[in-house]
């Protein structure tokens, strides 16, 4: 049989017919190891020199990363939230099973930390840390347990005295950069707006960005290379949405969606499906939400699904200031909080659930990644 019609390859051993082996071209490997989950992936890497180098590149894990956010189902995704700002942890739970059986949430895993870290945000599979005391940051990926070095103090920080108002975490695509923004109070009384890009030594202080005043939400939502709160415009007395473009480092504003009600309530921003969402209570009588299909376009808002205040009061046994939306999985589940109660909307058939128990701080969904960025 010549060597083109060999379909095999074989064992070295001297009992090679019964080790004969199939061949599988490098595109094949490469195709089906990128999109596994992390932990196998991990263990893969003792399987032979070659899965290892190839695990074990940048470029495979950018195409990892890719593949996973793209896969629709609710399997490589983490709920992260911090149990308690007094201890040194941090804690996740698996999104599929939280979302599959609300009577009965699995239970955290818990991360043990140096220090009491607050979670920023979170992006490619990396989470971004704030220690208060100190006024650093750093990034970690709790999936395959690396961590950034810490970055330079805020300038003139003093945890004593000032914390962070409003913060954002992303990627900077176009630089292949990871940034975080930060407003804090100086010791004149005024507000400073300042960027740091991991790998640097330094602090950017950025001039004239409007601060989101009045924002029922701190965190920036991170969507297609931007940070975004819910603001006052600079030319009329509306609100806006207030869009930080991390690859030039500018801002501009995005138009919200016309409600349909007189009295309204401040806009709440999300992220589902990869798109902004938007969040109000319009009247007293409802919560409407609306997706921008094509960020940055006004005209591609579009309405996803309007909650009945009844329902809401019924399910939460309260009336809540503000909902804000986390996810939705596949088969069109919201997963949804106010502060740290959390429900579960089903577009499907309308049904409303609520979450037994609560997830005190900072939450954030996580998505398992190989990425470690090398600084």
């Amino acid at each position: 049989m010549s060597e083109e019609e060999n379909d095999t390859q074989f064992s070295p051993t001297g009992d090679g017919l019964l080790h004969r082996q199939p061949f599988l071209p490098d595109e094949l490997v490469f195709e089906i190891l990128s999109r596994l989950p992390v932990k196998t992936l991990l263990q893969y890497k003792c399987v032979c020199k070659s899965w290892k180098t190839l695990i074990s590149d940048p470029q495979f894990a950018q195409t990892h990363l890719r593949n996973l956010i793209l896969d629709p189902t609710v399997t490589y995704q983490r709920f992260f939230y911090n149990p308690n700002i007094v201890q040194c942890k941090i804690a996740s739970i698996p999104l599929k099973p939280l979302l599959e059986n609300i009577s009965e949430p699995p239970k955290a895993i818990k991360f043990s930390m140096e220090h009491k870290y607050r979670i920023l945000g979170s992006c490619n599979g990396l989470l971004c840390l704030f220690f208060v005391k100190e006024g650093y940051v750093r990034l970690l990926n709790p999936s395959i347990e690396w961590k950034s070095k810490k970055s330079p103090t805020l300038d003139s920080y003093e945890s004593h005295k000032y914390w962070i108002t409003y913060y954002g975490f992303g990627y900077d695509h176009v630089n292949d950069k990871y940034k975080v923004l930060a407003v804090h109070a100086n010791e004149f009384g005024g507000k400073v707006i300042q960027i740091h890009t991991f790998g640097e030594n330094s602090w950017t202080t950025i001039p004239n960005f409007p601060l989101p005043v009045g924002s029922v939400s701190w965190s920036g939502r991170f969507v297609s290379g931007t940070l975004n709160w819910v603001g006052n415009s600079c030319s009329s007395n509306r609100d806006v949405i207030l869009s930080f473009d991390l690859a030039n480092e500018t801002y501009k504003e995005v138009l919200l969606p016309e409600p349909d009600g007189v009295n309204v309530s401040k806009p709440v921003l999300g992220v589902l499906s990869n798109c902004l969402c938007v969040c109000f209570d319009s009247n007293n009588t409802h919560w409407d939400f609306w997706l921008m299909k094509k960020y940055g376009i006004a005209e591609s808002w579009t309405r996803l699904m309007i909650i009945p205040l009844n329902k809401i009061w019924h399910c939460l046994q309260s009336r809540p200031s503000f909902i804000q939306p986390l996810f939705m999985s596949e088969n069109s589940s919201v997963f949804l909080r106010t502060y740290s109660k959390f429900f579960l909307y089903n577009l499907n058939n309308g049904r409303l659930d609520c979450f037994p128990g609560y997830y005190e701080f900072d939450h954030h969904i996580y998505y398992e990644s190989l990425v470690s960025p090398k600084f």
